[in-house]
């Protein structure tokens, strides 16, 4: 019975874990559409999933992030995968990953990889030129 209670405990963490990642990865396709919108906001977000703005950060707070790291992870996936994979223009790549200026997304690109995107788009496609 001890064992069993264990074993049930941590399944029932487990499952909590799972419904979390569902939740955030939700969330991320939800975004990936606003900032097509160029609505990334947390109110157009909230609306998104049914959820009232100050609900959605206290359930952002409770899964150990919030909406600007939520945000911030989200942009920073993209930028690379589309740095990497793709000979999309920079300046689209910026806007298609939501910034509004050609400095902020390489100030945070570069907080992000420690390179620039130029730099980076170069290093990745050489590493794999058949991508």
């Amino acid at each position: 019975p001890e064992l069993l209670a264990v074993h049930e405990k941590l399944a029932l963490q487990k499952m909590a874990d799972l419904a979390r990642q569902d939740f955030l990865l939700t969330l991320e396709r939800e975004l990936g559409s606003l900032l097509e919108q160029g609505d990334a906001s947390v109110d157009a977000l909230a609306a998104r999933v049914g959820r009232k703005p100050r609900a959605l950060r206290a359930e952002l707070d409770e899964a150990g992030t919030s909406f600007k790291q939520l945000l911030a992870g989200y942009r920073e996936r993209l930028s690379r995968r589309l740095l990497a994979r793709t000979q999309e223009p920079i300046d689209q790549i910026l806007y298609l990953t939501g910034f509004s200026e050609p400095a902020a997304f390489t100030r945070a690109f570069k907080r992000w990889t420690g390179e620039t995107p130029s730099a980076y788009r170069k290093r990745k496609q050489s590493e794999n030129p058949d991508s």
